[in-house]
Formats: C-alpha cells, structure tokens, sequence
C-alpha cells in the first residue's frame, strides 16, 4: 500500500452531504490539503471555500493533480464512487461508509489492486499522521491534539472508538502516536494489519506499533506469520477482543460483518496464541499496552 506523505493533496468525494461537511474544516483545521470537492450535481458549489465538481475528471482539470480521495459517500454508491477515483488514476482513497455490500467491497478491491492503488475502509473512521499534519475522515474528535499528541507509537484497530482509547491511554503513559488508522471491520478490508504495519517500517517516525483486533477472520494471524518471518521487524503489542463469544451459544449471530468464526481460527483465544508464539506481545487489558511497548522498546 501507500500511504499519503507531508503536503499530500486530496479530493473530498461526498463533500456537500452532512458528515464531509462537518469533517472538512476538522480535516483543513489540522493541515490537510482538501484541493476540491466531487458530488453529481452539486459541481458548482463551495464548501467551507472548497470548489466542488461534478466529476473527478473535471476536478483535477480545474485544481491540478491529487494524491488521494477521502470519501463521505452513502453505502449504496459507494462502489461507483471507488471506481471513478481508481479509473482516475488516484492511488489512495479512505473510505467512511458503513454497511457498503461484502460484494461490492469485494469489487472494489480487485479494482484497486488492479490498478496499484490502495484503499483503507470501508467503515473507516479515518486516518491520522502527527508528523505529516494529515487527517482524514473525523478521527480524533474536536481536538485530535488532545487525544494523539505527537509520538513514536502507531495505532493500527479495527474499532473506531479504541483507536481513540488507546491513544489517549499512550498520552497518559508519556507515550505519543505517529499514525492511527481505523482499518474498519468488515469481511473484506482494503487495507489490513499487516499492510500497514509492513509499510511502517519504512517510517522514521515510527519505533513501535499496537493493533486492536476482534474476533472473526484471519488478518491478526496475517501479522503473526510475518512478525515470525522477520517482515515486520519493528515491535508490535496486540489488543484482541470478543471473549464474551466463548460463552454464547453457537448458533448465536452478533457483532458486524468481520466477525465471523470458523472452527478455531478467528476465535480471540486462537488469535491471541498465534501471535504470542510469533513473537507479538499480547495486552491482556489496554493498560498492558504502554508497559509492553516501553519493554519492547528497550
């Protein structure tokens, strides 16, 4: 994958509906260049001073190349959506929606890896870099300072509220964050653990990294296997959560669409065996997460 760098410029696809135009001052606020807004129809307009088009195309015509979208799009278009932007020549596109349809998600990360582009989502709750000033989506709240003061600690989970958990539990250990990212939950993940994790270690700004996982899937052993491969190199502490399961009947359906169990594999249990035996240090509460790390660091 790759990630957007200090000075990265982006499109705003969905700029005009509700949630883009209450993330776009939080976004510009922090350092984030929006050069434009794409909403069908709405092309025209402004948001917060931002010119919004009807089409990518006549977008970068008018405010020259972008590195990447952020989108605020409703689930149901969003496929469309990731398509203009790939078919565009955009590389990298973090996506907000909830519930977009497994099939669709499946499509759009076939086209994606088609094309060399890299998408985060669907049901990100954003991305942030302290170094690099950039933020999309509406990750850290009203004041992003408060909750990810600059640090050496990327934040890599599946939940959007423990993305912000854990930072705020790093702050109050002396500890800072480079990067947090929501990853999102679903089946099919653009962007997964060991993706991102694998490009950190390329990061200066980066000595360590926490990930917060949940029952269902595979994607936590994923960075186990290349922790015990030396891939990833730079130390990892995980947070695996969804014990309660163990205790419900098994014909009981919950949580969204990623959790999903199969035999052993995806239970937390497993997930948290597999790591340890990899190499990862495994938290037991997020209170063991800035111990680990500063024991990890040494």
């Amino acid at each position: 994958m790759r990630l957007p760098k200090k000075g990265s410029r982006f499109i705003g696809q969905g700029l005009t509906g509700t949630e883009g135009s209450r993330a776009l001052p939080r976004m510009t606020s922090y350092g984030t260049t929006i050069a434009a807004g794409v909403t069908p129809g709405k092309g025209g307009q402004e948001v917060e001073g931002v010119p919004v088009f009807n089409t990518i195309a006549e977008a970068v015509a008018v405010v020259g190349e972008v590195d990447g979208a952020v989108q605020f799009v409703p689930p149901l278009f969003t496929k469309g959506a990731v398509k203009e932007a790939v078919e565009a020549g955009l590389k990298f596109i973090l996506i907000s929606a909830e519930k977009v349809p497994t099939s669709d998600e499946a499509y759009m990360y076939a086209l994606a890896k088609a094309h060399g582009a890299s998408i985060i989502g669907p049901n990100s709750v954003g991305l942030l870099s302290t170094h690099n000033r950039i933020r999309l989506g509406l990750i850290g709240g009203s004041d992003p300072d408060r909750v990810f003061p600059a640090g050496e600690i990327a934040i890599v989970s599946k939940s959007g509220s423990m993305t912000a958990e854990i930072g705020l539990h790093l702050k109050n250990n002396g500890l800072g964050t480079s990067w947090a990212v929501g990853i999102g939950g679903d089946i099919v993940e653009g962007t997964d653990f060991a993706d991102f994790l694998l490009e950190l270690e390329d990061d200066p700004n980066t000595k360590a990294s926490v990930i917060f996982g949940e029952l269902g899937g595979t994607y936590e052993e994923k960075v186990g296997e290349l922790v015990k491969a030396g891939k990833i190199k730079k130390p990892v502490v995980a947070l695996i959560a969804g014990d309660f399961t163990m205790k419900l009947p098994n014909e009981v359906q919950f949580g969204h669409a990623g959790a999903i169990i199969e035999g052993e594999r995806g239970l937390p249990v497993f997930k948290r065996k597999f790591l340890e035996e990899s190499g990862v240090k495994v938290a037991k509460s997020i209170d063991e997460i800035a111990p680990l790390l500063k024991e990890s660091m040494k």
